[in-house]
């Protein structure tokens, strides 16, 4: 996926990044025991988990670090990118600075190429980044799932800072590829993508992750906390089950399938509940195993509303349903249903 494909915001990332490569250090530090990803069976999400820009220490109060980043893969039949433009809470003044910054949504991984991108900027409190930064703001709520919604939203949001941006470019940037198991490349994997202001044969020893010191360097004396030069870690989660099912389209349709249901609409509760049911089994938010498992979810959260004549709220929300009733990936109830099965 070429950079000019996925957008001129990603283009300067990948650019920055592509003439800084003998000048610094990219590695990616795998999580021990962190299994591989194949396609259509897990999810990702990446974050901003640690950062420090030494020379930010001298920028006073007029300046402040701005951040680009996010990821790029296969979703809808085309090469999507999920990124954010924000100023990142917590410090980059202080080494081993836990941020934990969300760069995107939780995605699912259908295969082909991931790309990962992450770029701060040095931002004027006069400058022009502070009015992208309010506009930007006004999307946060809007960049969760359904993510074609999300997707689009966040491209357009991305090529519209980039146009802001004028001349500017990054302070410090980052960009790698993973792929499925059997490919050639990185394979994906949950880990740690690190980027240093320095280079490799510079830093005088071998790179970890610590427990509580976060980005440490061990030249034979056991490891230590990074100091001195900028540098960023960028978390990539994987997952094989979401940890979050409530999306608000669906909970929209079970409470207007039980609001049907109390008022005695008969011919809207079957709507509202086909509907339902349907868009869970479709969702390309889920893995395929998870449509299954969380549209007999919505089936049984809607036939319950009509049999207790309650329409649903937070403590019957398809959240706090999942916690208790999510069947199994291998429950013995999930063997050759269908949408049919649900729907009748």
């Amino acid at each position: 996926m070429a950079g000019n494909v996925l957008g001129p915001m990603w283009a300067r990332a990948t650019g920055w990044f592509d003439s800084n490569a003998q000048r610094v250090t990219r590695e990616f530090i795998a999580d021990p025991g962190g299994s591989e990803v194949a396609p259509y069976s897990g999810y990702l999400r990446i974050f901003l988990a640690e950062g420090f820009l030494a020379k930010a220490a001298t920028w006073g109060n007029k300046h402040f670090p701005v951040l680009h980043g996010g990821a790029a893969l296969s979703f809808l039949g085309g090469a999507t990118p999920f990124t954010t433009f924000a100023q990142p809470q917590g410090t980059l003044t202080a080494p081993g600075a836990q941020l934990d910054f969300p760069l995107t949504p939780l995605l699912p991984f259908n295969g082909g190429v991931v790309e990962v991108e992450a770029s701060l900027y040095q931002a004027s409190t006069t400058g022009p980044l502070v009015t992208a930064l309010q506009i930007v703001g006004g999307f946060d709520s809007l960049l969760a799932p359904p993510l074609s919604l999300a997707a689009t939203i966040a491209g357009k949001v991305a090529d519209g800072v980039d146009a802001v941006l004028g001349t500017e470019q990054p302070v410090l940037s980052v960009h790698w590829t993973m792929v499925a198991p059997g490919g050639s490349g990185n394979v994906l994997r949950p880990g740690s993508l690190v980027v240093i202001s320095k280079p490799r044969d510079a830093l005088g020893g071998s790179l970890s992750i610590g427990d509580n010191l976060g980005l440490c360097v061990d030249d034979g004396r056991g490891p230590r906390q990074l100091t001195g030069v900028d540098y960023l870690v960028v978390r990539i989660e994987c997952r094989a089950e979401r940890d979050d099912w409530r999306f608000p389209e669906l909970d929209k349709l079970i409470q207007e399938a039980g609001r049907a249901a109390i008022n005695g609409y008969a011919e809207m509760f079957e709507d509202c509940r086909a509907e339902a049911i349907t868009r869970a089994w479709n969702s390309p938010d889920l893995t395929p195993n998870d449509r299954v498992r969380v549209a007999k979810l919505v089936a049984e959260q809607i036939d319950a509303t009509r049999k207790l004549g309650v329409v649903p709220g937070p403590d019957l929300s398809i959240e706090a349903a999942a916690a208790e009733r999510l069947p199994a990936p291998d429950a013995p109830e999930l063997r050759g249903l269908t949408l049919r099965d649900l729907l009748g």
